[in-house]
């Protein structure tokens, strides 16, 4: 910019020889700059402040945990309901500040919660659960969580907390959803649970207000909607309830394209999200993809990086993708702009080098030209460090997602498994039932004919002919080659977890013995001692019996052996 006005400055000397009223000409242009942006940068500069202070906030946070642990310590272990909640407060302390946290204590609410045997605390625990884990993105999870909770059993004032759970877990799914009908279909379930949430919370409280509002603003009365928030905006807010309304006001005028209203709410929501220490913030990057796309790169870079160090902090992977989608963007620009600015520099320089020639007057602004240029050297070689480090943290979230999608292959494979272990056994299923009916039948008819001809001796001869326990061995024996079929290498995969002189055997015309059965029973599934004694013919006590036997004469933990055993065998392809 110096080499740049140097060369107006010579160009005004020749042309007018007037350099005063350059400057004049260059101070208004200043002033009028200053004017117009005062506002943006009080803002700006309030939002940098409290950045400046976030770690006082999030101290005086700690202070506030730390001391309802001491009141945890303090109570009697017999007290657990005061225990509970306390737990509880524990739990709505670290929601928004640490995740991994907040889950420890939703479990801690959970465990009390059995304890006492206490229906309506044990549907609080699981709320708190759900809570947590849509925070996280684990959208599946909070399902199963709030599909364990009975209606009847939760309070009222929890209610308003089931529902919305619903609503919001539904809303992100339907964010996240790249298929169109999936979208659709979770938007109309969150529309769904939204009403029901309004339906259980009290008139004229923050819920209840912010829900109507909200319910506006999705079916798209977007100006309706803007004067109810702000009506919010005038009620006594907690600092979550105010980041919150500010939020969604921000989001109001993005999709209106008012985008300098939206970038006042989002900074304000970002401010009080930092004061409350909410660490799962969308309002910041949602301003920092707003300021990089009015290239302000600066404020956009130090937001983003706050974002990611909060991300990171709380444990939040959809927040980690979302700032991996735009730190790259916004540090590459600012390297582009960086080695312009060099380039530029550069250029002015060698004009600068050049003027010098002419006029030795220009010797002082050219030694600060060339420190000026040193500086932006600097300033590259820093933002270079950025990009390998922000690069190494990119790579490590890659190695998340592959680490997922490993597991979820292992999920596929393990429905494949199932899939063909399901229709294996139907088939080993209808065609005994249709042996053991044809034999019945072909029993009965004769048993029938005998009868009705006061034949009796015949009948009880082919009474007597009739042996259960064969038949029962011959099942037995159709199960164990219909199983072999499926597993051919059980025995020696079995085998292998055995210590070496316990290793099974099996006698001359044997598929399986009856300890292998067992565990072939528990290999499909079937993992309850009573259901394999009602299938096999045994007690309940001699099939524990048994599994503790070779449990004991396994070379694994007797606790592992059944999941190492479901691992190591393999079906067949």
């Amino acid at each position: 910019m110096i080499g740049s006005i140097i060369i107006e400055i010579f160009f005004l000397r020749i042309f007018t020889k007037t350099f005063k009223s350059f400057i004049l000409i260059l101070t208004l242009h200043f002033c009028s700059t200053i004017n117009i942006n005062a506002q943006d940068k009080t803002l700006i500069l309030e939002l940098q402040e409290t950045l400046d202070s976030s770690e006082i906030y999030d101290q005086t946070k700690r202070n506030t945990i730390n001391i309802i642990k001491s009141k945890l310590t303090a109570f009697d272990n017999e007290k657990l309901v005061d225990k509970f909640n306390l737990y509880n407060q524990l739990f709505d302390q670290y929601k928004v500040f640490k995740s991994d946290s907040a889950y420890f204590y939703s479990l801690k609410t959970k465990e009390i919660a059995v304890q006492l045997n206490d229906s309506t605390l044990i549907n609080k625990a699981l709320l708190n659960l759900a809570d947590i884990v849509i925070a996280v993105g684990m959208y599946k999870e909070a399902l199963d969580y709030l599909q364990k909770i009975n209606i009847n059993f939760v309070r009222d004032f929890d209610k308003p907390m089931f529902y919305g759970l619903y609503g919001r877990c539904y809303s992100d799914m339907a964010e996240y959803s790249g298929l169109p009908d999936f979208s659709q279909k979770y938007n109309e379930l969150a529309r769904y649970y939204r009403g029901k949430t309004l339906e259980h919370t009290e008139e004229q409280s923050f819920f209840n207000s912010f829900m109507i509002a909200f319910n506006k603003y999705s079916a798209g009365n977007l100006n309706i909607a803007i004067e109810d928030f702000k009506l919010i905006l005038n009620q006594n807010l907690k600092l979550g309830e105010l980041a919150l309304t500010y939020f969604i006001l921000g989001e109001i005028f993005q999709k209106k394209e008012q985008n300098d209203l939206a970038e006042y709410y989002y900074t304000r929501a970002a401010i009080a999200d930092i004061k409350n220490s909410t660490k799962e913030s969308l309002a910041i990057i949602r301003l920092s993809e707003l300021l990089f796309k009015k290239n302000k790169l600066e404020t956009a870079s130090t937001l983003i990086q706050k974002a990611y160090a909060d991300a990171q902090f709380y444990g939040a992977q959809q927040r980690k993708l979302q700032v991996g989608a735009i730190l790259p963007l916004i540090e590459e620009e600012i390297v582009r702009n960086i080695e312009m600015e060099r380039r530029r520099l550069y250029w002015q320089y060698v004009s600068v080098v050049i003027f010098l020639i002419i006029t030795i007057l220009f010797t002082s602004i050219i030694f600060r030209q060339f420190k000026r240029l040193q500086k932006a050297r600097g300033a590259i070689s820093k933002a270079h460090l950025q990009l390998k480090e922000t690069h190494s943290q990119l790579i490590i979230v890659n190695e998340q997602l592959k680490s997922r999608n490993v597991e979820i292959e292992k999920v596929n494979n393990r429905l494949s498994e199932a899939s063909k272990i399901k229709e294996e056994y139907l088939g080993f299923f209808f065609t005994e039932y249709d042996n053991i009916f044809e034999k019945f039948n072909e029993f009965t008819s004769e048993i029938e004919k005998n009868l009705s001809m006061e034949e009796y001796k015949k009948a009880r001869y082919h009474l007597s002919r009739y042996d259960l326990k064969k038949e029962k061995e011959k099942l037995l024996h159709n199960f164990d080659t219909a199983f072999i079929r499926l597993f051919p290498d059980f025995i020696n995969e079995f085998n292998s977890l055995m210590k070496p002189m316990s290793q099974v055997a099996l006698k001359e015309g044997q598929i399986l013995n009856k300890e292998l059965r067992i565990f072939a029973l528990i290999r499909l599934g079937v993992k309850h001692n009573d259901k394999i004694a009602q299938i096999l013919g045994y007690s309940v006590n001699s099939i524990y019996a048994f599994k503790s036997k070779i449990r004991n004469m396994s070379i694994v933990q007797n606790e592992n052996f059944d999941q190492n055993l479901i691992d190591n065998t393999t079906i067949k392809v």
